[in-house]
């Protein structure tokens, strides 16, 4: 019998013990951490930008980079660079209209400054929870679930580039690019 409690009373010290020393460890990683550790969506630093082109439904907006750029240029060469990808998968089915990627709300096409081949891609609608943005890398077939962080700082520089130019300025994209068209 004095065995059987002085074994519950060393049942419940280890117990104890447990639950201190799982209280003292450090939380979880949270998403946002975890957002910022995923792969890059464009994978290059402001300095080998040569030129940025963004569709959306209110026209296109070209900057170049040139020796001094507006602070709305700036910001908007920030906003590619720290794009990330937080999650990469492949569709069941090849109909990306469901994360829409067929008529995508923006595209981004980037030319790097050392004659490299430019990225181009197509941005679609908020995930359900609205934590990120489906894109879609052009000539690839995985779909990118992209902090939407992006969106957000990609729209604020845009407004300002399109504030700065000023509302009579027509923004045309360069010969070559979408002009307009918005299908993926």
């Amino acid at each position: 019998m004095k065995g059987n409690f002085f074994l519950g009373i060393v049942t419940v010290l280890l117990a104890l013990l447990a639950y201190t020393e799982r209280q003292s460890a450090a939380p979880p990683t949270s998403e946002a951490v975890q957002e910022e550790s995923g792969e890059p969506l464009f994978s290059l630093r402001p300095d080998e930008i040569d030129a940025i082109t963004v569709l959306d439904a209110h026209g296109c907006v070209f900057v170049r980079k040139k020796g001094t750029n507006p602070q709305p240029a700036e910001e908007l060469m920030n906003s590619i660079v720290q794009a990330r990808v937080v999650r990469r998968f492949s569709p069941a089915a090849a109909d990306f209209s469901a994360y829409g990627l067929m008529q995508p709300i923006r595209r981004v096409e980037v030319v790097r400054a050392n004659g490299a081949q430019s990225r181009s891609v197509a941005i679609g609608n908020l995930n359900p929870v609205g934590s990120a943005v489906y894109a879609r890398v052009r000539g690839e077939s995985d779909v990118l679930l992209v902090g939407s962080y992006f969106l957000t700082s990609l729209d604020m520089a845009l407004q300002g580039l399109r504030a700065e130019r000023g509302a009579t300025l027509d923004l045309k994209c360069p010969d070559g690019a979408d002009n307009g068209k918005r299908n993926g």
